[in-house]
């Protein structure tokens, strides 16, 4: 089970150190050139090395960090994709319901209803609150959809994301939809019967997708991209930069995909 742990930025340089056998002096020498050189940006930098320097190994797995603020009752090595959360039965389907408001399949979409009353998602002017377009995307009104689990590549620093407390209240769907449909209480509820957590999982590189524009597609792209951004993260930290804490590779599966129970490590209470 070949994978570089990036649980730690020690961790995780030493995992780059030994996939690319490179001694802690020349990992250092490495920074330096980055840092003197004034003709590359430290991406390309990196990115050149890289390709100078041939990566012929590859990884077998990536770590996936989940944050995920969980309703009671939950099993938390579970986790499907959002359509099968909303449509079939599960904790977040039930406590939708329990406000009146239901979720059924639709040619390619999933529709919104609201004390059984359908909500027209394509009337943009209909609704005072709540972001309709984040709403349309991610129930698949979009020629994408948007069903999938994601999560980061990197845990360190990862309280100091801006994603962390964004999401340590309860998911963006639900406070969008407490806006939309202007149901008080809502968010609230759903803060009070759920726990936040910080879930590990191992997945392989076949299966994990990198969101990003024009993402790497073989294991060999996929380990070399990887590479780069752990490089450039690790740089980052070295000259004190506060990058580190945003930069963080977004990890997904693809929209009908689950994640394996096998794949779960450890789920974290935060």
């Amino acid at each position: 089970m070949k994978y570089i742990d990036a649980t730690t930025q020690s961790f995780l340089k030493q995992g780059v150190m030994e996939l690319l056998n490179l001694s802690a002096g020349e990992m250092t020498q490495m920074f330096i050139s980055i840092y003197e050189d004034t003709e590359k940006e430290p991406w390309e930098w990196v990115r050149d090395f890289l390709s100078d320097y041939g990566v012929n190994e590859t990884l077998e797995y990536i770590q996936m960090f989940h944050l995920s603020r969980r309703l009671d009752g939950t099993d938390i090595k579970v986790n499907n994709n959002l359509e099968q959360l909303l449509i079939d039965e599960s904790p977040l389907s039930d406590f939708f319901k329990k406000h009146m408001v239901t979720f059924k399949p639709n040619d390619g979409h999933i529709d919104l209803y609201y004390k059984g009353e359908l909500q027209p998602l394509e009337d943009e002017f209909r609704y005072n609150g709540g972001n309709i377009y984040y709403l349309r995307s991610r129930l698949g009104f979009n020629k994408s959809q948007d069903y999938c689990v994601n999560g980061f590549a990197f845990r360190s620093y990862l309280e100091e994301n801006q994603y962390f407390s964004l999401l340590s209240y309860c998911p963006e769907l639900v406070g969008n939809i407490e806006r939309l449909l202007d149901i008080h209480g809502l968010s609230t509820d759903y803060y009070n019967n759920s726990k936040y957590y910080c879930i590990e999982y191992l997945i392989p590189m076949t299966d994990v997708l990198f969101d990003m524009g024009y993402p790497p597609e073989t294991v060999n792209e996929k380990t070399v991209e990887f590479l780069h951004q752990a490089i450039l993260r690790l740089y980052d930290e070295w000259r004190g930069s506060s990058f580190v804490c945003d930069d963080n590779l977004i990890l997904r599966l693809s929209d009908d995909a689950c994640v394996k129970p096998e794949w779960f490590v450890k789920a974290e209470e935060l």
